[in-house]
């Protein structure tokens, strides 16, 4: 797939939500969070835009139906740890646009630091939108960490077997210019992968 392929899926997979009203915002929500304490007005306009159907789409796509999802990525952790004789690690993402992550263990990939050559876990990642999925190299440092060709070519057929889509990085590190960018506020520095992989 071309670039504009993929620009063409990720915007159509990101249903606009409009910013909320009534004194509701993002800053009052967390604010609220941090406090401990959600005021009547707020949790009552949170309601209503539910009621509405108005609360959905930022985390959760309209038409996602999480039985089906959720066998799918326990599937890709099943075959994941059959590929690589190793345990793979899920946990399932709460208030994320990620359904979840499987970890590979460092002892069972072939990805290693540029210089110290030291063993890296990989981290997949599936969204919830579209079958959405990326994946990487951890690594203490700051550098971008080196995946080795045979763990890309695992992880890429694991997913493609299953029917996910696995998004390039290049285009996950793109900022995110989407019609949802009032969830991340003026100076955030959102990107395609904050929106389909992260917590919102």
């Amino acid at each position: 797939m071309v670039d504009e392929d993929w620009w063409s899926i990720l915007r159509a997979l990101d249903e606009p939500v409009a910013p909320v009203k009534d004194g509701i915002g993002r800053e009052s929500i967390l604010r609220a969070m941090v406090e401990g304490v959600m005021p009547p007005a707020v949790s009552a306009a949170l309601n209503e835009r539910l009621s509405r159907g108005e609360g959905y789409g930022l985390e959760v796509p309209r038409d996602f139906d999480p039985a089906p999802a959720q066998g799918r990525f326990a599937r890709l952790a099943e075959r994941l740890s059959e590929t690589y004789g190793y345990p793979c690690d899920s946990e399932m993402a709460q208030d994320s646009a990620s359904l979840g992550s499987i970890w590979i263990p460092a002892e069972a990939s072939r990805s290693r630091q540029k210089r110290t050559r030291i063993p890296l876990s990989l981290i997949v990642n599936v969204s919830k939108f579209g079958g959405l999925a990326t994946y990487g190299a951890s690594s203490p440092s700051d550098q971008k960490p080196y995946v080795h060709p045979d763990d890309r070519q695992r992880i890429e057929y694991a997913l493609s077997g299953l029917g996910y889509l696995v998004v390039p990085e290049h285009i996950l590190a793109t900022p995110y210019d989407g019609p949802n960018g009032w969830v991340f506020g003026p100076t955030a520095d959102a990107t395609w992968f904050t929106r389909f992989f992260d917590y919102l």
